[in-house]
């Protein structure tokens, strides 16, 4: 697993190679907004931006209620509900901000794109502020703090074709984060691209058989537009974060483009990882390593935290690239590229113009390459 994340990344990279789909002949620009708010989670904000930086014809914007609430919204022909809270980020829409997102699809053939938290608000769920749309209602949500982990996941017939690079895969993994439990409702116009598999009841009192064979990626057609739903977190899994950008193509109906090696690699990841307690006492001991700890133990912190997949492991790589220790700054490095950290470019561009360590200087441009080569041209 540690080699696979840490230096795959690096050969790709060297090979510039491409996935097999099929070309884009279309130069439009399509503007993707991002929806930002108290209650949406500034990981999954940022990571739904950089996700979609992957598309060379996508050009992600964050944007706020009142973009939505004005005419600027006929800007945009996509808007990304992301990860957080789907009561805050509903309750900042507003009423009337719902009514008119729900019309921006239903009538003027536009697509929203929700996250976790976005899926639920994208559901059909009773006693919910929600925009009934997906064609499923989000059930057990008594036990939503059910917990995290990299999950395991089955593409169906129909996401066995907009996913041809998996194709070959009988399982998949990506993160899951106390996403929806989704069960239909209305699916009249909406097609399971993706489904769950792994069982997860890892805090106490939650039940367990709730979460596997459930749906994990949906792809809605209502009115004129169209909707996506991930229960779980592709924009922050490694290998996993171009299916972010490959459905919005899918939902509005544009052709396939080959994306870079260097994010098409779902083979990094062999085995579901679920973060039970002891998981979580190991990810804490592990955190309190990174900051306190000696060289070492930095070190092997680091590797830990990428290698099983640890939630917040991104957030906590970009401060080591100025460590003391060369070494750290050197794994470091490798970390951000195996995390797909490229909205972390301009600390490798400090961290490159302050190194005085050669060797360190050349990995430091290396993983600096790897993550340019991840985003769209």
């Amino acid at each position: 697993m540690y080699k696979n994340i840490f230096f795959t990344v690096l050969a790709l990279a060297v090979l510039c190679g491409c996935s097999s789909t099929k070309p884009e002949t279309s130069s439009k620009q399509i503007r993707v907004g991002i929806f930002n708010v108290n209650g949406g989670s500034p990981e999954c904000i940022t990571d739904a931006f950089e996700s979609v930086r992957i598309d060379k014809d996508m050009h992600p914007e964050i944007i706020s209620a009142a973009t939505i609430y004005s005419s600027q919204l006929n800007n945009y022909d996509v808007i990304i509900m992301p990860g957080g809270s789907g009561t805050s980020e509903t309750l900042s829409l507003g009423e009337e901000g719902i009514a008119k997102l729900r019309n921006w699809v239903l009538q003027d053939g536009k697509c929203i794109v929700g996250i976790c938290a976005g899926a639920y608000i994208l559901s059909e769920t009773p006693n919910y502020n929600c925009f009934s749309l997906s064609g499923y209602s989000a059930s057990d949500i008594e036990h939503d703090h059910r917990g995290n982990g990299l999950a395991k996941f089955t593409l169906t017939e129909k996401g066995r074709e907009f996913f041809p690079e998996l194709s070959k895969y009988d399982t998949l993994l990506c993160q899951y984060y106390e996403g929806p439990v989704l069960v239909p409702v209305n699916t009249d116009g909406t097609t399971e691209v993706a489904t769950m598999q792994s069982d997860v009841h890892l805090i106490e009192g939650t039940p367990a058989n709730m979460t596997n064979n459930k749906p994990f990626v949906l792809l809605g057609h209502k009115g004129k537009g169209k909707t996506v739903s991930f229960v779980g977190h592709p924009e922050t899994t490694p290998g996993m974060r171009w299916m972010v950008p490959r459905m919005i193509r899918v939902a509005l109906g544009m052709t396939f483009i080959e994306y870079p090696k260097s994010v098409v690699r779902p083979e990094i990841w062999n085995n579901e990882i679920l973060f039970n307690q002891e998981m979580r006492n190991m990810q804490d001991l592990h955190y309190t390593s990174v900051k306190y700890g000696t060289e070492a133990e930095k070190i092997a912190a680091i590797d830990w935290l990428v290698s099983n997949a640890s939630w917040s492991a991104q957030k906590w790589m970009p401060g080591l690239l100025r460590s003391k220790s060369e070494k750290v700054r050197a794994r470091a490095a490798q970390a951000n590229a195996a995390l797909e950290s490229t909205d972390h470019i301009a600390d490798f561009d400090a961290a490159i113009e302050n190194e005085t360590s050669d060797s360190v200087k050349t990995i430091l441009l290396e993983n600096r390459e790897v993550l340019k080569s991840m985003l769209g041209k």
